[in-house]
């Protein structure tokens, strides 16, 4: 720290505590005095209560002639009240005051100062509204704490253009490249004016900008990779296990039967032909995340036709239903897009149970700001929230036993999330259980072909 700051900081402090010290003992000891006279008589008048039961040696006294405004009594012999004006609960009151004999004790709740004295027959208890004085100390603090501000204020100013007012903007830089060296990356310098000091701190947040947005995009990078590598070496570990388990028993004549062996040998081809089909669409994955496109004309309205054709002659328990508006061009990659399509409708698809008829709506129409919609559209067996959440994920499958046949490898809508992002196009499913799924695509892009 450098000397000017130091004498900054030493001389602000010492005048702010002392004048803090200084204020808040005037009012304490204001309001002192003004209480302690409260309760000075406050004590007159219990004493002269006290001094009228024992001339009288009975109750019947009038308190009123001794009461002040705002004040209320109690009086009791034995445990009886033989006199009350007071119009509240004190029943909690009484158990925390409760003193010994001739003695006074005083306690302040809420805006009432009650007093409780005690003779050998009789006890007193007195209460008294203090509002008056309460409220002159909070408008005392009040004061104090805006003057204080205020004067804070003023003398921090002066120290500060006194003494760092040539050095207060490279101060500021220093602060800001510190933080970001610990790791704070949100960190940014105000405008500080238009000479080589104000250039330097406009080049500052520019450096800030790129090395936080390269830092969040590593960190996710890093993260995705990390997942998707786990979800890999699973995905990939079973098949290999039931390869090298039944090659194994094979090799070391574990099964001599020849119906035996065929099928194990059977079962080596699906989980090799599996593996095979895993590492093609892992292939496909990598060669989009470094794919550049050039976008052409695409008449969405025929392609879907055509999609449509071909999966009625590959599936023939599927039962389309059309609702495609005409003439739609979008600029897209029609390869791509083919895929994104003939994807979704094959999960659209395998939604169904086997037996059942697979009923598929595709709706292509005209959206807001001049976009498009294409949903499709299934009545099968739908998903969970929690499944929703997890289906884009790679490897997520909604058949817990994984079926291969039913529920696929996991990687077919990973697949057209990352074609959607490359065709600079939304993808949004919504799905209830036993109800069905449907999924949108919004092409931003998309022109209507008039």
């Amino acid at each position: 720290m450098k000397f000017g700051q130091k004498i900054f900081l030493i001389t602000f402090a010492f005048v702010t505590v002392g004048i803090n010290l200084i204020g808040i003992s005037i009012i304490n000891n204001n309001y002192k005095t003004q209480l302690d006279s409260r309760m000075n008589n406050n004590i007159s008048n219990i004493n002269n209560i006290n001094r009228a039961l024992k001339l009288y040696n009975n109750t019947n006294i009038n308190i009123n002639t001794l009461k002040k405004d705002k004040t209320y009594y109690e009086l009791a012999k034995e445990g009886e009240i033989l006199y009350s004006n007071v119009l509240f609960d004190i029943e909690d009151i009484k158990k925390r005051i409760e003193t010994e004999e001739n003695k006074i004790k005083s306690i302040i709740v809420e805006k009432f100062l009650f007093m409780s004295a005690k003779t050998e027959e009789y006890s007193i208890i007195l209460a008294e509204n203090i509002e008056d004085i309460l409220n002159i100390r909070e408008e005392q603090i009040d004061f104090f704490i805006k003057a204080s501000i205020i004067f804070s204020f003023v003398i921090a100013f002066c120290l500060y253009i006194t003494i760092s007012f040539a050095t207060r903007r490279i101060k500021k830089l220093g602060k800001a490249v510190e933080k970001i060296s610990k790791g704070d990356y949100k960190t940014r310098v105000k405008k500080l004016g238009g000479d080589e000091v104000g250039k330097l701190a406009v080049s500052f947040n520019k450096m800030a900008d790129s090395v936080e947005n390269n830092i969040e995009e590593i960190k996710r990078t890093a993260e995705n990779r990390q997942n998707f590598i786990n979800d890999i070496s699973h995905e990939i570990r079973t098949p290999l296990t039931s390869i090298i388990g039944y090659s194994s028993l094979i090799k070391n004549e574990k099964v001599t039967d020849i119906n035996i062996i065929k099928e194990y040998n059977q079962k080596i081809n699906e989980e090799g032909n599996y593996l095979n089909s895993i590492s093609e669409r892992l292939m496909e994955i990598v060669l989009l995340d470094n794919k550049k496109l050039e976008l052409h004309k695409v008449d969405l309205s025929l392609l879907l036709e055509e999609i449509i054709d071909n999966m009625e002659f590959d599936y023939e328990r599927a039962k389309f239903y059309k609702k495609i508006k005409t003439n739609i061009e979008i600029e897209s990659d029609k390869t791509l897009l083919k895929s994104l399509i003939t994807n979704i409708i094959k999960n659209a698809i395998m939604a169904y149970k086997e037996w059942e008829l697979k009923t598929i709506m595709i709706v292509l129409d005209e959206y807001i700001d001049d976009k498009t919609i294409l949903k499709i559209i299934d009545q099968g067996s739908g998903m969970t929230e929690e499944q929703l959440s997890k289906v884009t994920e790679p490897f997520y499958t909604l058949n817990k036993d994984r079926n291969r046949k039913i529920s696929g490898m996991g990687l077919g809508l990973p697949l057209c999330v990352k074609i959607c992002e490359i065709l600079n196009a939304e993808f949004k499913i919504e799905s209830k259980l036993e109800e069905g799924t449907t999924v949108s695509i919004i092409f931003k892009s998309l022109k209507e072909n008039n």
